[in-house]
């Protein structure tokens, strides 16, 4: 028989493929906050059940499996407990092709719930999905509407990816930069400009060929 030891290592291995699912999941899916013990109970379902699926597919192909190095479930089933012993090999391979399977099968999981999710319902903040997608060869022209009521626009160069609720984020326009104000449009002579979202009234973006439109 195996040491308790190892049984254990083996059983936090066997968790892995839930921790995948979870992490890949969050990435296509909002989800809400949970506490420790939650996340814990979580990763420990979608492992073991992950897992288990594949010790399952493993158990019906073990016989085919087993002249390349790999466990036979009936030899396992009709000798005494010295039979892992005397093939640590055997475990070892074993044990390796059942987490890579169950670590695909949260990958593919996480890629089929990630097809049924609209685009509107996945993770990031307004700005992100605002901005994201943008056509190849195009730019975003970002008009972007102060509060007290100046108009700046320009090429959208970066910004801050974090929730409103993290406080106040920038966003950073690229020449060339236009200002409006009292129906008077002018051209500054800047490289690049900062904004606050606290200063911020609207955005608007629109999709331009080149960064400079008429």
């Amino acid at each position: 028989m195996l040491p308790g030891s190892l049984w254990a290592a083996l059983g936090l291995l066997g968790l892995v493929p839930g921790w995948i699912f979870l992490v890949s999941r969050e990435r296509y899916v909002r989800t809400p906050p949970r506490s420790g013990l939650g996340e814990l109970l979580q990763v420990s379902s979608a492992g073991l059940g992950l897992t288990g699926t594949a010790f399952l597919l493993w158990s019906l192909f073990s016989e085919v499996l087993a002249p390349a190095g790999f466990i036979s479930l009936e030899q396992l089933g009709r000798s005494n407990s010295g039979y892992l012993e005397n093939h640590p090999r055997h475990v070892v391979m074993t044990v390796a092709v059942i987490l890579i399977v169950a670590c695909l099968l949260a990958l593919l999981l996480a890629w089929i719930l990630r097809r049924n999710v609209p685009a509107s319902y996945q993770p990031g903040s307004p700005w992100e999905q605002a901005f994201a997608g943008v056509p190849k060869g195009k730019f975003v022209w970002v008009g972007v509407q102060l509060n007290e009521g100046e108009l700046i626009e320009g090429v959208l160069h970066s910004f801050d990816v974090a929730e409103a609720t993290d406080g106040d984020r920038d966003i950073v326009l690229s020449a060339p930069i236009y200002v409006s104000q009292d129906q008077e449009r002018v051209t500054r002579p800047l490289d690049r400009v900062v904004i606050s979202s606290d200063k911020i009234d609207h955005i608007s973006a629109i999709y331009v060929d080149i960064p400079k439109p008429d």
